[in-house]
């Protein structure tokens, strides 16, 4: 059996709404819920393919505003 460029893609495609759960969710307050979420990320982390669609369908609603991080605001200044 030889590799083809074809079973990287196929091997990413389940993995990537994971990872943008994991930054959504980590990127956003969820109007100072802390355990939200905390919640949401245990779910996309440990609930590997099903997690990140969850959070697509149900948690990316739930995320409040955009937080903006210290090293941000200082290179701003």
């Amino acid at each position: 059996m030889t590799f083809a460029w074809w079973h990287v893609l196929v091997a990413l495609i389940p993995i990537l709404p994971n990872l943008w759960g994991v930054w959504h969710t980590w990127s956003h307050d969820f109007n100072g819920d802390f355990s939200k979420k905390i919640i949401w990320l245990v779910v996309c982390v440990f609930i590997p393919c099903l997690g990140g669609l969850i959070y697509l369908l149900c948690g990316r609603k739930l995320a409040g505003k955009k937080l903006v991080r210290a090293a941000q605001t200082q290179q701003q200044q």
